[in-house]
């Protein structure tokens, strides 16, 4: 308790040392402790820890102690990892096999051998594959290590899809529309949270991940600043940071005003824009970019033409080698363009249009965002946002490029601008700005669409996976093929695998879920402790905690290129008969397809001992390789790799270089600079209508508008540092930390009577479902919204709860009201909804 209490407070602190933890670290191992590092996989930081175990003693939550890894590169410890032993020993662990026995969704159970279970899901997934073709099959994870791919992939399926709609899609989304193609990913892009002077957060609580927020506390204490832009005051506001209240989905408004202020008090860095961003490429009345083509017969149509305030034009474009690699730009340096160019060019043909700069379209589509027409929107103070827009550009700040960023089903949009702002304000891989992370290059072989960990290589089903079909640019919506378990369409899915994901919790509109998932002819859970998702399971299958695996992997979320080693040596409890869930996997599938199992070069491992060596071995051969390509290198260097691993359970193999992308190696776009007028979404015309080139402010189409002043209200949801997932949820500290309640501010609890503590009803406006909580009144939220956190209470599963932890019941499931809009094209799902606040009478 007294970890999880540290935890609580660490998000408000200025900063934190970890000294003591390095003593009392120091003071067990003279005691006879040893140490062994963890990668915590909670949520999707993987922060450093150590496990330290009393030697001699038998495992158990007395022998081994949890403590944040001193110096590690993403040195998180929060309340969820402060209770990892509370999980690995739960009284509601799954430890055996369970077989459904009732009605889907009446989570009847009983216990049966693994061989029961394996034989009969391989047998019935045999027959489905035969009768349905592999694409019938689908899998997903919320493990961050994606261990569902072990069935589908060698299956032959596609149709492995991850959380990615309900979490960061927009954000994928939006940076890549800015930065491009292998600039999008979480984590790639990332504030330089140790060295930053100022940083926006826009609903973001920086309770996930902890090791940034650790960071982030470094520069904090050397006097940066942090301004929260939320419906509710997140966790990091308690201390000095500045909670701006904004009403709920206006968050894209914000950003433009932001825009349209440095351009107009001219605090915009403009020779950034002008050399490093298409902003001075000229763009036709049709929206399309000019091009070399359009003035010279045989030109290049990627060559894009520039004009300086003389009328002369230039070209710039990508430089790619002999084998059509890009490696630079192809441009002349000494020329200056002009951002405000408007003016007509003649074409090869002889005729002459009109053209204007990237930067010009930019400037005329944030005009509309003055701080007062973005006051009446956002109920930010118009001084406020100057202030905020001057503070920006003085003490070149950067904006955070999110988390958990799927909301209001306008997200693309907002990460869009909030790139751009980034850009416009010329802070981009520069210290202290929004960097491009480094790798450690760390390549651990694994299985893919037809390719194995071994070379092996196979001829995958014929069908593209299901959820790209109706959103071309998804990075990963579920939904899609649950819907099609219910409808046949695109094409018919009758199993899915369900691996460490709490879908519940996870996927918006719980009501439809659970009636898709009663369509599966085949569903298999396969977690820790009994999610909700169990109830609706054919089989529940247990498997392994972080605690009980190793892993070899790069540091994600961080500045420089490290790898970590995650090796605690801890096994199951006593009676506790989990597994390795790759090894379930692929025990189902060599049942089924023996053939299909030796495409990754698995045969038949009867012991836990035998599956790591196979499943090991894989880190251990990127490691090897990696190491011995250090040492060729720098002679010494791997040897200095090994020791660090050793000694400390990471090391770090490329440090951060500073001001390379786009100053000397191009991003992902078409024009390689950071594109604040969008040509990737003129590429698609699917795209270019689902997002413009450059786009503002667009009310949330997610759900129905609250009517002002009544019992209607935005139901926001969030996260925080000591709670909040979806294994933690159940842990005994979270009973007493955990907040399952419903915040309201005073004004709108005054008008309808309802009082501190008080239990209500919360009704969807859209999807009528009704649940109950206690109401916390509090100033922490804007008025006319209402807060709940995410993965903390709501959960309903019907047999599997001893009576002791009833408390995760209580309160609400944001998702039992969220409509589940995905955006499209994207397929970014909202999680934020409209509710009726009712007091319960009697």
């Amino acid at each position: 308790m007294k970890g999880g209490a540290v935890a609580a407070s660490m998000a408000a602190a200025p900063a934190l040392n970890n000294w003591a933890f390095a003593k009392k670290i120091e003071k067990l191992e003279k005691e006879g402790w040893t140490k062994h590092p963890v990668a915590c996989t909670m949520c999707g930081a993987f922060c450093g820890l150590l496990a330290m175990r009393k030697d001699g003693e038998p495992l158990s939550e007395h022998s081994v102690r949890i403590f944040p890894n001193p110096g590690h590169p993403q040195q998180g410890y929060c309340g969820r990892s402060a209770a990892a032993m509370w999980v690995w020993n739960h009284p509601l662990r799954l430890r055996k096999p369970l077989k459904r026995v009732g009605e889907k969704g009446a989570g009847q159970f009983e216990e049966v051998t693994w061989d029961e279970a394996l034989n009969d899901i391989a047998a019935r997934l045999k027959d489905i594959v035969q009768k349905n073709g592999a694409s019938s099959v689908v899998s997903t994870s919320h493990s961050f290590s994606g261990y569902s791919k072990w069935l589908t992939f060698p299956l032959g399926s596609p149709n492995n899809i991850g959380h990615q709609s309900s979490c960061n899609a927009g954000g994928i989304a939006g940076r890549n529309l800015v930065f491009g193609k292998g600039f999008d990913g979480a984590g790639k892009m990332e504030p330089d949270y140790a060295n930053l002077r100022y940083l926006i957060l826009i609903g973001r609580s920086m309770g996930a991940s902890m090791g940034a927020l650790h960071t982030l506390n470094q520069a904090r204490a050397n006097g940066a600043k942090v301004v929260s832009i939320d419906p509710r005051m997140p966790d990091i506001a308690y201390g000095d940071a500045d909670w701006v209240a904004i009403r709920p989905g206006t968050d894209g408004a914000f950003v433009a005003s932001l825009i349209n202020e440095m351009i107009t008090q001219g605090t915009a860095d403009l020779s950034f824009i002008e050399k490093h961003t298409n902003g001075a490429y000229l763009i036709k009345e049709d929206g399309q970019p000019l091009t070399q083509s359009d003035i010279c017969s045989n030109g290049s149509k990627s060559m894009y033409v520039v004009m300086d305030s003389k009328g002369n034009i230039s070209f710039r474009g990508l430089k790619k080698n002999e084998k059509g690699i890009v490696v630079g730009f192809d441009e002349d340096p000494a020329f200056k363009a002009d951002l405000n160019a408007g003016s007509t060019v003649k074409l090869a043909d002889g005729t002459s249009i009109p053209v204007k700069s990237a930067f010009v379209l930019v400037k005329e589509k944030m005009a509309e965002y003055t701080p007062e027409k973005t006051s009446e929107i956002t109920g930010i103070p118009a001084g406020t946002i100057r202030r905020i827009a001057k503070e920006f550009a003085d003490f070149k700040g950067v904006i955070d490029d999110g988390w958990y960023s799927s909301k209001n089903g306008t997200d693309v949009q907002l990460y869009q601008l909030i790139s751009i702002a980034n850009a416009i304000n010329g802070n981009i891989d520069a210290k202290g700005g929004l960097v491009v992370t480094a790798g450690a290059g760390l390549k651990v072989p694994s299985v893919s669409a037809g390719k194995g960990p071994n070379g092996e290589t196979w001829k995958m089903a014929p069908e593209k996976r299901i959820d790209k079909i109706v959103y071309p640019d998804a990075a990963g919506t579920f939904k899609v093929a649950l819907e099609a378990a219910a409808t046949g369409k695109p094409y018919p899915v009758k199993a899915a695998f369900f691996v460490g994901t709490t879908m519940f919790h996870r996927e918006a509109n719980s009501q439809k879920l659970a009636d898709h998932l009663k369509k599966l002819e085949l569903c298999v859970v396969q977690d820790v402790l009994p999610q909700e998702i169990v109830d609706y399971a054919d089989y529940v299958l247990p498997a392994t905690y972080f605690l009980e695996r190793k892993d070899i992997s790069g540091v994600k979320w961080a500045l420089d290129g490290s790898i970590y080693l995650s090796d605690p040596q801890l096994t199951p409890p006593k009676d506790c008969d989990a597994r390795h869930d790759v090894w379930i996997l692929l025990e189902i599938l060599r049942r089924a397809f023996p053939e299909r199992a030796e495409r990754v070069g698995y045969k038949e491992c009867k012991t836990a001992e035998e599956f790591n060596q196979y499943f090991n071995a894989f880190a251990q051969r990127g490691y090897d390789k990696l190491v011995a390509d250090c040492e060729k290198a720098v002679p010494g260097w791997g040897k200095q790799i090994c020791e660090d691993m050793a000694t400390k359970g990471w090391s770090t193999i490329k440090p951060k270089v500073y001001d390379v992308y786009p100053y000397k190696k191009p991003f992902g776009t078409p024009s390689g600079k950071a594109e604040i007028y969008s040509f990737k979404s003129l590429s698609n015309p699917a795209c270019s209508k689902a997002v413009s080139p450059i786009t503002g402010y667009v009310p949330a189409p997610a759900y129905t508008a609250p009517k002002p002043n009544s019992n209607e209200f935005v139901l926001v949801s969030g996260k925080n540092c000591q709670t909040c997932s979806g294994l933690n949820m159940f842990t005994e500290p979270t009973r007493y930390l955990g907040d399952r309640t419903v915040w309201i501010n005073p004004e709108d609890a005054a008008r309808l009577g309802i009082k501190n503590h008080e239990i209500v009803e919360i009704e969807g406006i859209d999807t009528k479902a009704k649940g109950r909580a206690a109401v916390t009144v509090t100033k922490k939220v804007i008025p006319g919204a209402v807060f709940a956190f995410g993965f903390s209470g709501g959960v309903r599963t019907k047999n599997l709860l001893d009576p002791n932890y009833q408390f995760v019941k209580e309160g609400i499931n944001s998702h039992w009201f969220a409509t589940g809009y995905a955006q499209p094209f994207f397929g970014n799902v909202a999680n934020n909804c409209s509710v009726r606040i009712n007091k319960v009478r009697g």
